[in-house]
Parts: structure tokens; C-alpha cells; sequence
């Protein structure tokens, strides 16, 4: 028996006359019919790209920058205290 070949036009109208039994079938044989066709399409791009040399592109590797401390004036002999 052929499978039914439904639109999404089918499953609205299903939907709005209650008929829910076929708008399941609508539904269900509609996402079937998309992954079925994504699937296709992946397997004809893995075929195509299987076994092709693929560019790599060179390893960049960053030095860190180092940050210099300026140098730390020591205080002079005087002291700070207030008297």
C-alpha cells in the first residue's frame, strides 16, 4: 500500500476540522520527509568531502608580554613622622 502524500496545507486543515488522527499522519510523514531529505543531503556532502585534503592552517603561538616594574625609589634616611 503507497505511503499518502500529504502538504502542510493538509495538516492545517486536518487540525481546524478535528481531524487529529490525520493530522498526525500529516505531521509525522512531513518530518519524515525533511529529515529524510536533510539526510540525503549530508551523505552526498560526505561523499564528496571524504578523503579530501584538507588545508591546516600553521600553528600561532603567542609570546606572553612580559610586564617590566619600573624600579622602587627607597626612602631617604628622613623619616615621615609627624611630631
Amino acid at each position: 500500500m503507497a505511503e499518502k502524500e500529504y502538504t502542510s496545507a493538509d495538516a492545517v486543515n486536518f487540525a481546524m476540522s478535528g481531524n487529529s488522527g490525520e493530522f498526525k499522519n500529516a505531521v509525522n510523514k512531513l518530518m519524515a520527509d525533511r529529515v529524510a531529505q536533510a539526510v540525503e543531503l549530508k551523505r552526498v556532502d560526505v561523499a564528496a568531502n571524504f578523503m579530501k585534503t584538507q588545508e591546516v592552517e600553521p600553528e600561532v603561538t603567542v609570546e606572553p608580554e612580559v610586564a617590566t616594574a619600573e624600579p622602587v625609589e627607597e626612602p631617604t634616611d628622613a623619616t615621615t613622622e609627624v611630631q
